[in-house]
């Protein structure tokens, strides 16, 4: 005997000429598809009163979204959630159908940093002493981790308000916030990070990290996960590239001017000569492929730092560079739809050339409802 066999997912639309929103890779993540976003501003660090905005595309009814948690610039010590080029990626992404976050961390100039060290005239001048560089980079990366977990611990404890898939989680900055995203990734443990520094500052790493919480810090949201699943480096760099190991498989794509006084392409003192020493995306690239970590680099020749103002043609490049790496790398099985639990009358069935669809054919249609819903559906030959 013939069976029929019906799998639908349903797909909610304003109205019957609206866009239909699919959930699966194919129909989202590459562009943009959603016309506006909601923006909403959470404390995701209560010991040190830290905010992040939460971007979501308006009207979407698919849940398990990827993630993307971004960091402004500012040579951490300046600038803010509400920092243009932030905003603007996070939008962007958002319209494309995940969930984004553009988060504050605490600067040098923070009391908590080193607001009230005089040496370093508050912290304007850290990047001249080893250990105030240390406590300025745990400090922000601490704060990263937080909000990072902030996520996994709503996804369990709140019923995943933003309906993230928590298990696709990425980091991204400009800048010193890029900075944040190799540390956080690539050191796994105090002991690394330890290795990782001149001897005279090893010492501090332990005092500092024993003091504060270990590699993950006390910024909040304990007892969850704070691993990503890929990273975007804007202008970003690597204190040490020893710190890069054959284990870290997390993917990271990466942009970077050849003429970068403030944060060096290659290796070198960062902001100012005799400052702290970093190495850039350039000369990352190399270490990441000898350890077989996926990568890709997008180089801007002659420009200095950060050339990619929100609106300008490097803008434009950058997006369109790092939104496909991303798109690549994500694990699109796990990208799902909410269900209706509303029954409806079937109004109107066409197949994908628009044509009438009957139920002796077999094949994906789109069923129009009165209620201005739509719903995506395959019907199956079974013998």
């Amino acid at each position: 005997m013939k069976h029929l066999i019906l799998i639908t997912v349903s797909i909610f639309v304003s109205n019957i000429n609206a866009q239909i929103i699919d959930c699966d890779c194919e129909g989202r993540y590459l562009n943009e598809i959603f016309s506006s976003v909601d923006v909403v501003t959470v404390t995701y660090s209560e010991i040190h009163n830290l905010e992040m905005d939460i971007y979501t595309p308006a009207g979407d009814p698919c849940q398990n979204r990827p993630l993307l948690v971004f960091a402004h610039g500012g040579a951490f010590v300046g600038g803010s959630k509400n920092n243009s080029l932030a905003e603007a990626i996070c939008e962007s992404f958002a319209k494309r159908g995940y969930v984004a976050a553009s988060i504050n961390y605490r600067l040098a100039t923070n009391n908590t940093v080193l607001g009230n060290d005089l040496f370093s005239l508050g912290g304007l001048t850290w990047f001249y002493d080893l250990e105030n560089g240390i406590k300025v980079l745990y400090s922000a990366f601490s704060d990263a981790k937080a909000a990072i977990r902030y996520f996994r611990k709503d996804f369990i404890e709140n019923g995943n308000t933003f309906s993230i898939d928590n298990n696709q989680i990425w980091f991204g900055g400009n800048s010193a916030g890029s900075a944040l995203g190799p540390h956080l990734a690539y050191i796994n443990s105090v002991e690394e990070f330890i290795q990782g520094v001149d001897i005279s500052g090893q010492d501090y790493v332990q005092e500092i990290t024993t003091q504060n919480g270990g590699i993950e810090g006390n910024s909040g949201n304990q007892g969850y996960s704070s691993e990503i699943s890929g990273l975007i480096n804007l202008a970003g760099a690597i204190h040490n590239l020893d710190w890069i190991a054959s284990n870290d498989n997390v993917p990271i794509v990466s942009c970077h001017g050849t003429n970068d006084s403030t944060v060096p392409e290659n290796c070198g003192s960062i902001i100012s000569p005799g400052g702290l020493t970093v190495c850039g995306s350039i000369a990352m690239e190399p270490v990441l492929q000898e350890n077989n970590i996926t990568n890709e680099l997008l180089v801007f020749p002659g420009e200095g730092h950060t050339p990619w103002a929100p609106n300008s043609q490097n803008y434009f490049d950058v997006m369109d560079f790092i939104v496909p790496f991303v798109f690549n790398n994500l694990n699109c099985s796990s990208v799902d739809i909410k269900e209706s639990k509303v029954y409806i009358q079937s109004k109107l069935k066409i197949d994908i050339f628009g044509r009438f669809f009957n139920d002796k054919k077999r094949g994906l249609f789109f069923e129009f409802h009165p209620n201005g819903s739509v719903s995506k559906k395959y019907l199956i030959e079974n013998y």
